[in-house]
């Protein structure tokens, strides 16, 4: 039943929704920034956690399981909301459709639950997934944790997705604070149970300690999975204060509902291939290296997402909403100038943090990983796939944020071509690369797809809309690539290893060279006066 105000009095329509500055949005994207940044720094803590409490065999099995659930979940689900929800509610919101509201939220929650049901019998064969290239020894100690493991943190997949939609709800209503911060609740909840665990097993617990000791195992894969069940259920006090609709409503012919189902079709395809192709690079990355590679590849991503996550995460999330609205208001001007300011900013603050892996990679290991049960071993896989993560860096964030340009232009067909170009690349390129360079191949498989791929994703969108990359946006693109040039260059003559030792030689690294080459950053673009430079200082400084 509809309620009185759940559609909008006929022969009327809702006022648009204002046009917000370039600096709203960029004040937007602080506040998720700030947000990020709690939830990336304490998910880092979390990994540290990891790395320090498990044996290298248990940490390769958790962080397989743990890994799963995004995967079913992204694999079925979770890029079909990602591409389409967000769009999708911005018009229903503009329109002030409560009704529709309410469709969506239940026949999503009806899928998710399906969902989870159907990929917890299915647990053994998902594992097998990412085990194929393991001695067969190896692979048997690896599944008889990750199996049971994998049943208790599968339940992630409904409340993952759960999250997903409260967020794109409060998205849409241009509310970004609580999505934000939320993470940073399940981060500190898993960290609990991680030292909960080890404090149980009386030091670092084992394989065997875990298997031979139910409760450990219990606490070990339901407390992480209560984690994520608490990272949604925070949103919902965000939910009311926004006066989003709550309300059961299975209406699978509303017409919100059948455009998402509509625009799935070729999002659900770009989102197989894709998912598909991570689960084939997971596989190779696991039996790249007798033991710990499946660890170092996923502690070298977590690297690797935690500058593109803290900025470029937070530009796209405030401004997909703008462009969603240009779109559907057929404002090409705005779409252009918004995604133009957009890709810088997004560029101005990862050309830096991409140089500074290239170049300190190791000393961030060292400072942050090398110790408890993590071996020597371990920190030299680490290294090696956050350099050659560090360079796919600007390439990975140009694609991400030009797939948001077409989902708000409610374009999933162009993605999935796009996406199939990649993920090609990627498989011709990974075995090889794999068997030539070990770990280090397979990850510049992954960051040489994204980068071609993200190339190619901007001259497509810039045909669309009559040009993304304009004098305008090259000449200060240009800018930054000249600065983030002449800050590897003064990181790479720099001499390391001068002070101290071990955690000291690795934080007098950090702070000496890669404060130094950060400061030549930004010299140059003082020095060829980067609007992008200018613009963000004025806008700090009048917030201060």
């Amino acid at each position: 039943m509809s309620e009185p105000g759940d559609m909008p009095v006929s022969g009327q329509h809702p006022a648009p929704p204002p046009v917000r500055s370039a600096e709203h949005l960029l004040r937007s994207s602080m506040v998720v920034t700030a947000g990020t940044a709690l939830s990336r720094v304490t998910g880092l803590v979390r990994t540290i956690v990891i790395a320090f409490a498990l044996t290298t065999v248990l940490a390769d099995a958790y962080n397989l399981a743990n890994t799963a659930p995004n995967v079913v979940y992204d694999l079925i689900l979770g890029g079909v909301l990602a591409a389409t929800l967000v769009p999708v509610l911005v018009t229903v919101t503009d329109n002030n459709d409560r009704n529709a509201m309410r469709a969506v939220s239940t026949v999503i929650t009806v899928s998710l639950v399906v969902l989870t049901l159907v990929a917890i019998v299915a647990a053994p064969w998902i594992v097998r997934l990412y085990t194929f290239t393991l001695d067969p020894a190896v692979r048997e100690v690896q599944e008889s944790v990750a199996v049971p493991l994998l049943r208790l943190f599968l339940p992630q997949v409904l409340f993952y997705g759960l999250t997903a939609l409260f967020s794109a709800m409060l998205n849409a209503r241009r509310r970004f604070a609580a999505a934000a911060f939320a993470p940073a609740v399940n981060n500190v909840m898993v960290i609990v149970v991680l030292l909960a665990v080890s404090r149980m097993a009386g030091g670092a617990p084992t394989a065997q300690s875990v298997l031979a000791d139910p409760l450990q195992l219990w606490l070990l894969g339901a407390g992480t999975t209560l984690g994520i069940v608490a990272m949604a259920l925070v949103l919902i006090p965000a939910m009311r204060a926004a006066d989003i609709p709550f309300g059961w409503n299975p209406d699978f012919r509303n017409p919100a509902v059948r455009r998402i189902v509509m625009l799935s079709g070729w999002t659900l395809a770009y989102v197989v291939i894709n998912q598909a192709g991570l689960v084939v690079l997971l596989a190779l990355a696991n039996g790249s290296a007798p033991d710990g590679s499946l660890s170092a590849y996923s502690y070298a991503y977590l690297f690797f997402q935690l500058p593109y996550g803290l900025f470029a995460v937070a530009v796209m999330t405030t401004f997909l909403p703008e462009l969603s609205s240009a779109a559907d208001r057929g404002d090409n001007a705005t779409f252009r100038d918004r995604f133009g300011v957009g890709l810088r900013l997004v560029l101005f603050v990862l050309l830096p943090c991409a140089v500074a892996y290239l170049t300190l990679s190791g000393q961030l290991v060292e400072l942050l990983f090398s110790r408890g049960n993590f071996t020597a071993a371990s920190a030299d896989l680490t290294t090696e796939a956050l350099i050659v993560f560090g360079a796919g860096l600007p390439g990975f964030a140009v694609f991400m944020f030009a797939m948001r340009g077409f989902y708000a232009r409610k374009d999933t067909r162009t993605p999935f071509i796009i996406t199939t170009l990649k993920i090609t690349v990627m498989m011709i390129a990974a075995w090889p690369l794999s068997v030539a360079f070990g770990l280090g191949g397979v990850v510049a498989a992954f960051s040489g797809a994204f980068t071609l791929a993200g190339v190619v994703a901007l001259v497509v969108l810039g045909r669309r809309v009559g040009g993304i990359a304009g004098p305008g946006t090259l000449g200060v693109l240009a800018r930054s690539g000249v600065a983030a040039a002449a800050m590897l260059a003064v990181a790479v003559a720099m001499p390391q290893g001068l002070v101290g030792d071990g955690d000291l030689e690795a934080m007098a690294d950090i702070v000496i060279v890669g404060g130094t080459s950060g400061l030549v950053y930004l010299a140059v673009l003082a020095a060829t006066r980067s609007p992008d430079l200018s613009w963000i200082v004025s806008r700090v400084r009048n917030r201060a």
